[in-house]
């Protein structure tokens, strides 16, 4: 799935233009056990509660593709025998209707998925009248086609402190705390995709809140021994970690300046070119980067063979994932510095008198503890 189809998907996900009607649950314990079950009719409850269920399934689809938001295709194997997309396929058809169904995913996941607190499972059926746009932007209504789906989310349930609160019966202020409230979702799924705006049943779309490759057990909950990308805090860690072991004595702070400032231009090039598909590199494409940074053909070797290694030779990588276009930081033991994003040039190292110096240029606009201060206007001796 592509950043437009998931935001197409986000907006219907709002009281004024769903088709859903009302949302499953289950309520476990951090232990795993079912407290119980239900159901909330979106008919039968207030136009505020409506909207605080949509807008946590909208944050199920928020977030950055492949960092956030990750791809998951089935086998061929697991289409055909896999308990767990056969379980996801009778959930979607029922739409949510099929109670042992329903138990029987609510048990697969309490039995996998265990927390710190109380969680909620939310499940939500939702149909979706695809429109069809001709050549001239115009809708035809004729060749649409109706995409239908089930999302579902993993929600901690969290106890507020206690507070000195007002109680309505006794008049009067006594300390209590709140009840279990539903917070934002740590993980959550949507079957099937929604690939070149129409149904994929090959597909899948797995989210998590964290980039730090967590949610496993639920992922094979719900998916199977279906195969995750790396997930893109470890991709940016192994990044890292492969160009200072494939550069070693190489790897200056000109050369990864450089580095991080060619990855940063191709996501400007292609944000600007609006292209729907999203940005990925290959290996070859960061061996061109690493030779246009003026990286020797030794070390791109020594890069290209650590890269088999670290990602798997046809592994493509999402630039967002292994820079960020937005921070440059620079820290050493005592003093951290940062730049503002295309400023990187007014950071550079020099050796002085045998000493290694971060020189940043100051011309104006000095600060000190938010004191303004002159910079020096003398040349030192």
């Amino acid at each position: 799935m592509i950043e437009k189809e998931i935001a197409e998907l986000r907006r219907i996900l709002k009281a004024e233009c769903t088709s859903a009607t009302r949302v499953y649950g289950c309520y476990i314990n951090g232990e795993g056990a079912i407290i119980t079950e239900f159901e909330r009719s979106f008919g039968l409850i207030s136009e505020e509660e409506t909207e605080q269920y949509l807008s946590l399934f909208r944050r199920g689809l928020s977030g950055t593709l492949h960092k956030n938001l990750m791809d998951i295709s089935f086998s061929t194997a697991q289409v055909e025998e896999g308990t767990e997309y056969r379980r996801l396929q009778e959930l979607k058809k029922s739409r949510l209707e099929n109670g042992p169904a329903k138990t029987e995913f609510y048990q697969a996941v309490a039995s996998a998925v265990k927390m710190k607190e109380n969680y909620v499972l939310l499940l939500l059926f939702n149909g979706y009248d695809v429109p069809f746009y001709g050549k001239d932007g115009a809708a035809d209504e004729s060749r649409g086609q109706v995409f239908s789906c089930i999302q579902g989310l993993l929600c901690p349930v969290k106890s507020g402190k206690a507070a000195l609160t007002y109680l309505p019966k006794e008049k009067t202020f006594e300390s209590a705390a709140d009840g279990g409230k539903i917070c934002p979702p740590e993980a959550g799924f949507l079957f099937p995709a929604f690939d070149n705006r129409q149904t994929n049943l090959y597909g899948a779309m797995f989210y998590t809140r964290k980039t730090e490759g967590e949610w496993l057990d639920f992922s094979e909950a719900v998916f199977g021994k279906t195969e995750l990308p790396m997930p893109a805090a470890e991709q940016n860690r192994n990044f890292k970690t492969l160009l200072a072991e494939s550069l070693g004595e190489e790897c200056s702070f000109e050369v990864a300046k450089k580095v991080h400032c060619a990855i940063c231009d191709r996501i400007e090039e292609h944000k600007e070119q609006k292209a729907p598909e999203p940005l990925l590199l290959d290996k070859g494409e960061i061996k061109e980067i690493l030779e246009s940074c003026g990286v020797p053909e030794q070390q791109v070797k020594n890069f290209s063979s650590n890269y088999n290694e670290s990602f798997g030779a046809a592994t493509d990588l999402p630039p967002k994932n292994i820079v960020n276009p937005s921070k440059f930081e620079v820290r050493t033991p005592d003093v951290v510095i940062r730049v503002a994003k295309g400023k990187e040039a007014l950071v550079n190292t020099r050796v002085i008198d045998g000493k290694s110096y971060i020189l940043i240029v100051a011309d104006e606009g000095v600060e000190l503890n938010g004191l303004s201060v002159e910079p020096e206007k003398e040349i030192l001796k």
